[in-house]
């Protein structure tokens, strides 16, 4: 039998308990293809992760490790949409979903852009029994009304 975690946080007078039905180690493959001032790069990471189960949602993390860099990423799984946060130097915070653009800020070293995430193709399939699921996301990301980029996400996982 697993053991349950549990997790205070305390926000000034209040306090939250946050209730981790479980967390199970995954291998996460992934892909990521993008286009940008007319050149194109791919990706391609093989990393362990954590599918995490916490108070009735889905989680996926796992760290993207690239020249010298351990990023922490976490998907919120769901399947109508799908939230990205990236953290470190450059943090992004995107919320996919076919039905209209998102608003999201982007913070680098130099400030925070404004952004619209506008996406084009999601599918998300995941069996939190058998821990396993898979990602396929086009997307576009615009500030200002241009186009700063073009990008394909392809991500499995399995225990």
């Amino acid at each position: 039998m697993r053991r349950r975690k549990t997790v205070i946080i305390r926000t000034r007078n209040y306090k939250e308990v946050l209730n981790i039905k479980r967390s199970v180690p995954v291998h996460v493959q992934l892909t990521t293809t993008m286009e940008q001032d007319g050149q194109r790069d791919q990706y391609r990471f093989d990393e362990e992760g954590q599918f995490v189960e916490l108070n009735g949602k889905y989680y996926l993390r796992y760290q993207e490790h690239q020249d010298g860099t351990v990023t922490p990423v976490q998907f919120r799984l769901d399947t109508d949409q799908l939230h990205l946060r990236r953290s470190g130097v450059r943090e992004t915070d995107f919320e996919f979903q076919l039905a209209e653009p998102t608003k999201t800020r982007y913070r680098t070293e130099y400030g925070i852009i404004g952004m619209m995430v506008t996406t084009n193709r999601l599918e998300v399939e995941f069996d939190p029994q058998n821990v396993n699921g898979s990602i396929d996301l086009e997307y576009q990301l615009t500030a200002n009304d241009q186009l700063i980029g073009t990008y394909q996400v392809q991500l499995q996982f399995a225990v």
